[in-house]
């Protein structure tokens, strides 16, 4: 696999930078401010909020569209739920063949977000008595979760309005909800039909791939603001960029953020073009590799930015939390190696 961008897809990439590069903070303080309701408009008018919606059974975007527009919207840490609405989402209500209600999402009229269990680390499988997290769910009025039912799963929906309240995540640009008490079964709505399990493996495998391509989105961005610092700040009267040791630190968080930057561009090839438990292999190897190093290349930013990148004021840490958010959201690299190792070794 050659993992080139197609005419129709550096046209995309372009789009999804320059839709990022408008609707990102350049400060924490920007997050107060920023326009989220317009940012989410301009992703729908663009198109971008329907690449996993259904045309005579395809998507209509593909698994590497969704990644480079991922990455993109993490490269700005632009604070709207396009993982949560736009990918996991709609992507459940496109397998569970809901077809009218993905396409609600894909217009921006409605938005839905996932519950996590207590981790965040699964899709959460209700009812039951554990905690559940609404993740990325920014202007979503309800939520998507799973119930067991003979063969395989069901997509449920639960209401956000009551018995959720805001929890505070460690990630800045996104909305976080804490469930305060058990969800029972009277608060399910089933949408769509049944999910067996190739589904949800199908669904696993691109919903970890659009979250490494938006750690590489961060890692990268980071590095780059990182980088153009050490052009410009004097000390000792001269470029720190001159210094052999931040040469050596931006070297290395720039290797370890294209390492997984090539994990996920396979990953995303794979999502539809190989079978359900390779792609899922796939993502779960692009996990790992963005898991394991995410907080070193961030926090690598920060120490290179000084004084400052250890303030609140500063943008740096900001990059730092939506990547620590990212490794821990559907599994970090603990959970995944262990299942890659399940598969390598005993062939399940």
């Amino acid at each position: 696999m050659l993992a080139l961008l197609s005419d129709e897809q550096q046209m995309l990439k372009e789009v999804a930078a320059q839709l990022a590069g408008s609707a990102g903070p350049a400060n924490p303080g920007d997050l107060r401010t920023l326009d989220r309701d317009a940012a989410w408009r301009s992703l729908a008018q663009s198109g971008l909020l329907a690449l996993r919606t259904r045309d005579d059974g395809r998507p209509a975007g593909s698994g590497v569209e969704v990644a480079v527009v991922a990455e993109a919207l993490g490269a700005g840490l632009v604070p709207v739920p396009y993982l949560g609405s736009a990918v996991l989402a709609t992507e459940l209500l496109a397998l569970a063949g809901a077809h009218d209600e993905a396409e609600a999402l894909a217009e921006g009229t409605a938005r839905t977000g996932v519950l996590l269990d207590r981790d965040l680390s699964a899709l959460a499988v209700l009812p039951g008595d554990q905690t559940v997290y609404g993740w990325d769910v920014d202007g979503a009025a309800d939520a998507l979760a799973l119930t067991a039912v003979p063969g395989g799963h069901q997509v449920v929906r639960v209401s956000l309005a009551t018995g959720f309240t805001a929890a505070n995540g460690a990630d800045l640009t996104r909305t976080l909800l804490r469930s305060d008490g058990p969800i029972d079964a009277a608060a399910l709505t089933p949408v769509g039909g049944p999910l067996s399990d190739e589904h949800l493996r199908r669904w696993e495998a691109l919903a970890l791939t659009a979250l490494s391509a938006d750690t590489v989105g961060v890692m990268r961005s980071a590095v780059a603001r990182a980088v153009a610092y050490t052009k410009e700040r004097v000390q000792y009267g001269v470029l720190i960029g001159s210094f052999q040791a931040v040469q050596h630190m931006c070297a290395e968080a720039y290797v370890q953020a294209e390492a997984a930057a090539s994990a996920v561009n396979y990953a995303a090839w794979a999502v539809d073009e190989l079978d359900p438990d390779e792609a899922l292999l796939a993502a779960r190897t692009a996990k790992v590799q963005c898991a394991t190093v995410a907080r070193e290349v961030t926090e690598t930013v920060m120490q290179v930015f000084g004084g400052i990148g250890q303030t609140y004021e500063h943008i740096a840490h900001v990059h730092t939390r939506r990547a620590l958010t990212d490794r821990q959201v559907l599994g970090d690299e603990g959970v995944h190696l262990l299942r890659i190792a399940d598969v390598r070794l005993t062939g399940e």
